[in-house]
C-alpha cells in the first residue's frame, strides 16, 4: 500500500515495485521535488499506464490483505490493465 499525505492510498503489487519497473522521485535536476510536481516523493510507475503513480508520499508498507480491502466494482479485476483494455466496466 502507498500512501500519501491528504489521505489517498493505491494499492501496487509488489512484483510490479520490485526489479527496476518503478521509481522513487524525491529530486529533478538536483533539487527536491517540489509539491507541485509531487514532492517531497512521488512513485511512476510507467509500466501501469502511470495510473498507479502517486504524488506526495507519505509512506509504503507491505499488506498481503491490500488487495481484499479495496471497494471496487464487480466483476473487474484486482489490477485493472489499460494495454489490455481494462479501464472501464463491461471491458
Amino acid at each position: 500500500m502507498v500512501h500519501s499525505y491528504g489521505g489517498y492510498t493505491t494499492n501496487v503489487p509488489l512484483a510490479d515495485l520490485l526489479g527496476g519497473k518503478t521509481w522513487l522521485v524525491h529530486r529533478f535536476d538536483g533539487e527536491p521535488l517540489t509539491p507541485e510536481h509531487g514532492g517531497p516523493a512521488r512513485l511512476l510507475v510507467p509500466h501501469l499506464y502511470f495510473w498507479k503513480s502517486a504524488k506526495w508520499l507519505s509512506g509504503i508498507h507491505h499488506d498481503d490483505r491490500g488487495a481484499a480491502r479495496l471497494l471496487r466494482e464487480p466483476g473487474l479485476p484486482h489490477l485493472r490493465r489499460p494495454w489490455r483494455e481494462q479501464r472501464y466496466m463491461g471491458d
